[in-house]
């Protein structure tokens, strides 16, 4: 889930969050290696039948992440029913820093559905039941903020914070519409997570670091059409 908000001084400010908590790898260069290990072989045309599984016998944390992902392969059942993200760390300046990874919560719940109920759906059931939701009012999030302790990891993504880390709530998202337009906006826009208001500065995560230059040279191509 990518949100970006329109600030009053014409500046934006974004948060993007994942379904699943962590990331599979810690480093750009491991990700690229893992990328990498599920490419097909180019005289085949077929996977590599143990290059992934190679590649997460020497990452540890990259199998722990699959086997969450495995876990939770259900889908949400309907939009405004999903799993939080936590994913961004940051930190707001002032007298006192703190460090922290956003969550988006909905406050419908969450509900699921299992990958055999959810491939007897129309492609387009998500987007068929939230505008059939938002008839009936807006469908709404809280933004919370996970705030860490002394000696949790702000450099690593892949490390997950204890479940048992305050929680403070920021503010909700109320969605109210579908944009008419939305398919032509999303060429056009770029959710950049080291974009962010004064107050907040970025945490050592070099994933997070990363980011801006990927994303810059995807939106490139996107406006070029490739």
């Amino acid at each position: 889930m990518s949100v970006k908000f329109q600030l009053a001084d014409g500046k934006s400010a974004d948060i993007l969050a994942n379904s699943i908590e962590g990331f599979p790898v810690r480093t750009p260069e491991e990700f690229l290696a893992f990328l990498r290990a599920q490419l097909p072989d180019p005289a085949t045309g077929k996977p590599v039948p143990d290059a992934v599984p190679r590649f997460l016998a020497g990452h540890p944390t990259a199998a722990a992440f699959i086997e969450r992902l495995m876990k939770s392969r259900c889908r949400p059942a309907m939009p405004g029913q999903l799993p939080h993200g936590a994913r961004l760390s940051l930190h707001g300046r002032g007298r006192t820093s703190r460090f922290g990874r956003y969550r988006w919560t909905p406050e419908a719940g969450e509900a699921y559905l299992s990958p055999d109920d959810a491939g007897k759906r129309s492609p387009s059931f998500l987007r068929d039941e939230l505008d059939s939701r938002l008839r009936n009012g807006p469908v709404v999030f809280r933004l919370l903020l996970q705030v860490a302790v002394a000696d949790d990891p702000t450099d690593d993504v892949t490390a997950l914070w204890p479940a048992d880390r305050s929680l403070v709530e920021l503010g909700r998202l109320e969605i109210a519409g579908i944009s008419p337009s939305g398919a032509a906006d999303e060429r056009q826009l770029i959710f950049d997570p080291t974009n962010r208001t004064d107050g907040i500065d970025l945490s050592a995560d070099p994933i997070l670091l990363a980011r801006s230059a990927a994303y810059s040279v995807s939106y490139e191509r996107r406006s070029k059409g490739q």
